[in-house]
This record gives structure tokens, C-alpha cells and sequence, in this order.
């Protein structure tokens, strides 16, 4: 299954070098928004922001209720990325319906729905193996 291991390490790849492209060019007075889209004259749409805000808060409640319930105990970084995707996919999804957006957006729940999926398939215990260095 050396499939899955490319495909999940390719999505953290992706992800993580997205993420530093997009705090570089605020360095430079550039405000990127996934995909690639520069917000130079338009603000970042508001559906965008809310669904970003809102998997972060969820994220966060998620950790703070499994602290609660079960203490503290070491969990994987893939773990983090999972869940916070699964919650970017569910709440852009839905606000993205309440808010009405055009069907070419819903693109971007889709993949980081794809990219959640990936990530939960090799994150499975018999599949963690994969993130570990050998």
C-alpha cells in the first residue's frame, strides 16, 4: 500500500508549502487565498473567512472536549491536519450553501474533503506506520 503513504505525504507536502507561500507573500503586501487567487482590489470573500474561522474554532473545541474527557495524551500531527480539515470541509460546505455561492466553489470543500479522506485512510492504526521515519 505504498500508495497511500505517497498520497498522504503528498498532501501534507502541499499543504505545508501553501501554507508558507502564503505567509511569505503577506510579507510583501500580497494577501493569497486558496488556491492562488491574490486579493489585490477585492477583499477575501466573507464565506471564505467564516469558513476558515469557524474550523479553527471547531478544531479548537474538539481538542479542548477530548482533553476533558480523556486527559492529555500525545496525538499524531496528522491527526490535527485531519480534524481540521473534516471541520474546513463540513462548515465551508454548509456555509457555502447559506450563503449561496457560485457552483465553481464548491471546488474547494471538495478537495480539502479529498485531502481529509486521504488523510484518515492512512492515519488508521494499521496504516500509521507510514508517518513514522524508518
Amino acid at each position: 500500500m505504498n500508495w497511500i503513504r505517497l498520497s498522504a505525504n503528498a498532501v501534507v507536502l502541499a499543504l505545508s508549502l501553501w501554507g508558507i507561500f502564503a505567509a511569505v507573500t503577506v510579507m510583501f503586501d500580497i494577501t493569497v487565498y486558496f488556491p492562488f487567487r491574490i486579493a489585490d482590489d477585492e477583499s477575501i470573500p466573507e464565506h471564505r473567512w467564516q469558513s476558515a474561522r469557524l474550523a479553527i474554532f471547531l478544531t479548537f473545541a474538539y481538542y479542548g472536549f477530548v482533553h476533558l474527557l480523556n486527559g492529555s495524551k500525545e496525538v499524531y500531527p496528522v491527526h490535527f491536519l485531519k480534524v481540521f480539515l473534516f471541520f474546513l470541509t463540513v462548515v465551508g460546505t454548509v456555509i457555502f450553501i447559506k450563503t449561496g455561492v457560485s457552483p465553481l466553489e464548491y471546488a474547494v470543500p471538495v478537495f480539502f474533503a479529498g485531502c481529509f479522506v486521504i488523510l484518515h485512510i492512512a492515519s488508521r492504526p494499521r496504516f500509521k506506520k507510514y508517518f513514522s521515519r524508518k
